[in-house]
């Protein structure tokens, strides 16, 4: 929760609907907000995040003293509500919550993939990839604040680049990043298995900073569970394709997930 400092007693809530005592959390911090508001306490109220994208209907029926509900990509109409000049106060201002050494580079937005055990999609909706020209330059301004070391992340990073080149292109992208000055190490994570793209093994062999490592979720490793949860894999491509990144990077570190309580 924040109170723009500007707008006298405004309240925006930023909300998680993904993890079920972050659900409770965010809606106990609603109702808390909204009976201020009530009381007159508050002059404005707004709600955002995950949970506001997946159960907005049902917020705006069951706690209607809110003002404004949006969605998780729905900040230029935060902004608007508030009055906000976005590029005046928004653009190359991000704040690093990480040791400043290294900072965390998203690189796209939202996920296409079914999985049947997550939610994903539906809050933060279908995969929607950065422009490479805009997160080299998110590179170089964390680079001018002295960030040495890039994490890549998304919901899916194998993905990157399909929405808006009608091909993958996170091996260009490495590429790109490994230009800018001052970074020294790029590493990857959430890399989904499903249509790796392999060229990004030959990135990392012919570019230093690209980091010997990959976050990998296997999940499972069964087919009829592989099938259940909408992989879109098997054992055998699995173990075909664990088999390739050690056959073209003998040292890589491989990071997985794998889900033991799937219902």
């Amino acid at each position: 929760m924040v109170v723009h400092e500007d707008k006298g007693n405004v309240v925006v809530i930023n909300t998680c609907g993904f993890i079920d005592n972050a659900k409770e959390e965010s809606i106990n911090t609603i109702l808390e907000y909204a009976d201020l508001k009530s009381q007159g306490r508050i002059d404005q109220l707004f709600v955002t995040g995950c949970l506001s994208e997946r159960y907005m209907d049902d917020l705006k029926t069951e706690i209607p003293d809110v003002d404004q509900y949006f969605g998780t990509r729905d900040l230029p109409l935060l902004l608007k509500a508030l009055g906000a000049d976005y590029k005046k106060e928004l653009v190359g201002e991000r704040l690093l919550t990480t040791p400043k050494h290294y900072a965390y580079l998203k690189i796209s937005e939202g996920c296409d993939r079914p999985c049947s055990f997550c939610a994903i999609p539906l809050m933060r909706g279908g995969h929607k990839s950065t422009p490479i020209e805009d997160l080299v330059k998110q590179a170089h301004y964390l680079a001018s604040e002295g960030v040495k070391e890039l994490i890549l992340i998304a919901q899916d990073l194998t993905y990157y680049g399909l929405d808006l080149y009608g091909q993958r292109r996170l091996a260009e992208l490495l590429r790109a990043l490994a230009e800018v000055p001052r970074i020294e190490w790029i590493r990857l994570h959430y890399a989904f298995p499903t249509g790796f793209p392999m060229d990004v093994l030959e990135a990392m062999k012919s570019e230093p900073k690209i980091c010997n490592y990959l976050d990998i979720p296997l999940q499972h490793i069964a087919d009829p569970i592989l099938k259940s949860m909408k992989r879109g894999t098997t054992m055998k491509k699995t173990n075909e394709l664990l088999a390739a990144l050690r056959q073209n990077a003998p040292n890589m570190a491989i990071r997985t997930s794998l889900i033991i309580g799937y219902p």
